[in-house]
């Protein structure tokens, strides 16, 4: 494969960008691709860049072969984590599956409560109306409460 096929293979599964730096002195150059993960959210080790310094003659010699070897370990990683998500969701319904399933089991066992008759909460009869009633006896039904220190005489001395 030339090089821009093989950066169009690349580029086909991230967007690309190309840095390229030159030191003079060396007669060496940096290159660098660096895939842009999609919107969609990539993993993160799939946007490892590539970094390769060598002569231009090297390069010449090479560059197609890195790329390649390059594209080759991406979609490795690429398939790796796919297969990783789909074992991890398989693995997510699964256990749903089995906790509905032990859901409906608990429900099923449990007895169905049955329903107690109603217990009435109306007040206690008192008496009749039209019957008197002294204010001042207690009566036997109603207990009577005398509020704290009403009617007692405090000692202050002693």
């Amino acid at each position: 494969m030339s090089m821009f096929q093989e950066l169009l293979s690349l580029a086909a599964g991230a967007s690309l960008t190309l840095t390229l730096s030159a030191d003079a002195k060396t007669g060496r150059m940096t290159i660098n691709v660096i895939p842009r993960p999609h919107k969609d959210g990539d993993e993160p080790a799939l946007a490892k860049a590539l970094s390769l310094t060598a002569t231009p003659q090297e390069f010449d010699e090479g560059f197609v072969a890195a790329l390649q070897g390059y594209r080759e370990a991406r979609q490795s990683l690429s398939d790796q984590v796919e297969a990783t998500r789909e074992v991890l969701e398989a693995a997510k319904l699964a256990s749903v599956r089995k906790a509905t399933d032990a859901n409906t089991k608990a429900r099923a066992d449990k007895p169905v409560p049955t329903q107690k008759p109603a217990v009435s909460s109306a007040p206690a009869p008192g008496p009749a109306s039209g019957t008197d009633i002294d204010e001042d006896e207690p009566s036997p039904n109603v207990p009577r409460v005398q509020p704290q220190g009403v009617g007692e005489v405090a000692d202050l001395f002693g």
